[in-house]
């Protein structure tokens, strides 16, 4: 009787997991064929929460990379606490012209300092990098300049390292560059630490004046090399 029940249980988890698969392939199409048919934007795909489920899904990524184009990006539903902020980025070549049509890939953690939904952490192979909760792609526009809408992100709990947007840029014929945005009136961003991030090429912005319903604007540029 108990090996009967363990059967069952097993059979019961097995289906939920399926449904579970399903119902995410089905979130991931309908993303899809909405900005194909330009009858969504990546704006409003990222921050509608009926697709927050399917965020650490790499299928629902690469669509997410495929359709990005030179415009400002939202990534954060109006369900996650935080506060609001607008990041502005320009991507320059050495000669300081800017670089049109860069790819940039943002992602970062919550109000909590966590990656995922319900830990701080993601254990996905290749884990926060690709299946970060909160991430965006978009590409810089004519002026080599981007913008982002999201909440601020806080450092990982139990840890002393500073709040963080991880930036990875790339644009044909430069080099890639793959960076952080650090914020300058972060209390953990200071001494050794502060440091070690400009040693590190990290960037680090102060907080600039904006309009609601942001809180703050940071500002950084970035250069690519050939």
């Amino acid at each position: 009787m108990k090996q009967i029940s363990l059967s069952l249980l097993l059979c019961a988890t097995l289906a939920s997991s399926l449904f579970a698969q399903q119902n995410k392939d089905a979130l991931i199409k309908e993303a899809e064929e909405k900005l194909k048919n330009n009858k969504a934007s990546i704006s409003q795909i990222l921050t509608d929460k009926k697709y927050d489920a399917v965020h650490p899904e790499t299928s629902f990524r690469d669509i997410i990379e495929k359709y990005c184009k030179a415009e400002t990006i939202s990534i954060a539903t109006d369900t996650i606490p935080g506060r609001k902020i607008k990041v502005i980025g320009t991507v320059k070549d050495n000669n300081g012209k800017p670089v049109v049509g860069a790819l940039v890939y943002l992602y970062h953690t919550d109000s909590r300092g966590w990656y995922a939904a319900n830990s701080p952490h993601v254990s996905m192979a290749e884990g926060d990098m690709r299946h970060a909760r909160l991430f965006g792609y978009v590409k810089t526009d004519k002026e080599g300049k981007f913008e982002l809408h999201t909440i601020k992100p806080a450092g990982y709990p139990k840890s002393d390292l500073p709040a963080h947007i991880h930036v990875h840029v790339s644009a044909n014929d430069y080099q890639s560059v793959v960076t952080e945005f650090l914020f300058d009136d972060d209390e953990r961003l200071v001494g050794k630490i502060r440091e070690n991030s400009i040693g590190n090429d990290f960037m680090i912005s102060k907080p600039q004046k904006t309009s609601a319903p942001f809180v703050q604007q940071f500002s950084y540029t970035i250069q690519l090399q050939k």
